[in-house]
């Protein structure tokens, strides 16, 4: 038995623990609101399972091009697990989309932030540590995330009208 096949055997029986349990919580969740340390769990929580889940689509390409597909598939598997699984749940439980007007807004500010403060002050700071490179890529990365911020503000101007 392969290490991949083992994986998705446990995979399918917590996708079926998961769906039991989802539905079991969202009865309580309409209860009461989250407390705000569970909420900021679920927040610390979702990041993480974003992260692995790209991080590990990043090791299978990497082990697809290295010759592993048995590798690269045991990598796909798990980065399918962290975001179509863990983090939906999550968010889900969380209440992360809104209205289609809040989720621009949301965006937009995510996106402004990016644009105008976080990219620059770290392109800023990798120029102070001779990080020129690095400093550009970050400069690019702000621009792309302003064109962002200006499409979807055009979104939630149509949605005005």
């Amino acid at each position: 038995m392969s290490n991949t096949y083992s994986f998705a055997k446990i995979a399918s029986g917590a996708a079926v623990a998961a769906l039991s349990i989802s539905v079991i919580l969202a009865g309580s969740a309409s209860a009461r609101p989250l407390s705000a340390q569970t909420r900021a769990n679920l927040e610390t929580a979702m990041h993480g399972e974003a992260y692995a889940h790209l991080k590990y689509q990043a090791y299978a390409d990497k082990a697809e091009a290295s010759g592993k597909p048995e590798l690269a598939k045991l990598f796909r598997e798990a980065a399918d697990v962290e975001g179509n699984e863990h983090f939906d749940r999550e968010q889900a439980m969380l209440g992360l989309a809104g209205t289609n007007d809040a989720n621009l807004r949301d965006a937009m500010a995510g996106e402004h932030y990016e644009n105008t403060k976080m990219y620059l002050d770290f392109a800023r700071q990798a120029d102070r540590d001779g990080d020129h490179d690095t400093a550009a890529m970050f400069r690019q990365i702000a621009a792309d995330e302003g064109d962002h911020y200006a499409q979807y503000k055009a979104a939630l101007d149509k949605l005005a009208e």
